[in-house]
């Protein structure tokens, strides 16, 4: 198993620009005194830079305790994370926690300001030790917009008070065999798409005289508008994994998860992962990106079993 754990991209800005101001303000208020000092100033002139003076570290102060309130929940994420052992397929907490149990979801779309987020809650529970749920998720995004449903856990005990763990699974398999046309794709060029357990494949077919260049996406009913390219038609062949190669546990506060920070954690900046329904794309390349063909394929925990269930 794989430990991760989210960092808040937003925090960190906050932080720098909080800095930033207090070193500007504090060079402001040294020339204020060095003129004063210098050109002998009177002590009603000394009287009214104290005045601002006082002012200025009251505001500082008061956005210090705001960014350090924020900064509680990351802390607390990062916390467990370090103190939390993982056995085989279970994750050893170092307390008893009482937690929540359910599942975590997040989108993003550009008609949105900012993520819609929601924690469904399945059950709740007690217990110093957690298996690892071997749960569907799907995660569908960009860094403008996406789509992610996570198995998670949301921590009661105050300790860890609002701390969020997500769960990915390393199980999948991609059912899917079709081959497409020339016609379909409005070239000279057959394509087969194929399941090989965890991995999406497509071989290219092309004719001498196939030219114009077909590009292949990836994309979810859930976001339609995210598109994530995959493949060409420069290609003979591609190949593209629907889930991790081992399991991940992302830690986060609940606070700071959101579709941007998840890819940023993953080192990502497109991702398509999970299981459920999924659709494949075949389009013009820009400036046109006509859309030729959409195909549906699905990508199941174990087989038989579908999204959802």
């Amino acid at each position: 198993m794989k430990k991760l754990v989210l960092e808040s991209y937003e925090i960190k800005f906050l932080t720098g620009l909080f800095m930033a101001f207090l070193i500007l303000l504090l060079l402001i208020i040294s020339v204020i005194l060095f003129t004063l000092v210098r050109s002998g100033a009177s002590r009603e002139a000394f009287l009214g830079v104290l005045a601002y003076l006082v002012f200025a570290v009251i505001v500082m102060s008061i956005l210090a305790f705001c960014l350090k309130k924020i900064r509680e929940g990351p802390k607390k994420a990062t916390l467990l994370a370090k103190q939390t052992i993982f056995e085989g397929n279970r994750l050893v907490f170092p307390i008893e926690l009482e937690f929540e149990y359910g599942r975590m979801e997040l989108l993003n779309s550009p008609e949105r300001m900012g993520s819609k987020k929601e924690f469904k809650v399945i059950e709740r529970k007690k217990t110093s030790i957690f298996e690892f749920p071997e749960k569907e998720f799907k995660f569908v995004a960009t860094y403008e917009k996406g789509f992610a449903s996570f198995p998670a856990i949301k921590i009661l005990t105050r300790a860890y008070e609002r701390t969020v763990l997500l769960f990915m699974t390393n199980k999948g398999k991609v059912t899917v065999k079709k081959l497409i046309a020339p016609s379909i794709l409005r070239s000279n060029m057959n394509v087969e798409i194929r399941g090989e357990e965890k991995e999406l494949v497509g071989r290219l077919y092309k004719l001498p005289n196939q030219r114009e260049k077909v590009e292949i996406f990836l994309s979810a009913p859930e976001t339609p508008e995210t598109n994530v390219k995959i493949a060409d038609s420069s290609a003979e062949e591609f190949r593209y994994s629907m889930v991790p190669n081992e399991r991940v546990v992302i830690f986060s506060s609940y606070g700071s998860l959101s579709v941007e920070n998840l890819l940023r954690t993953l080192n990502f900046s497109k991702i398509v992962l999970g299981h459920g329904e999924f659709l494949l794309k075949f389009k013009l390349p820009k400036p046109r990106r006509k859309e030729l063909a959409s195909y549906k394929f699905e990508v199941e925990l174990k087989e038989g079993e579908r999204w959802g269930v």
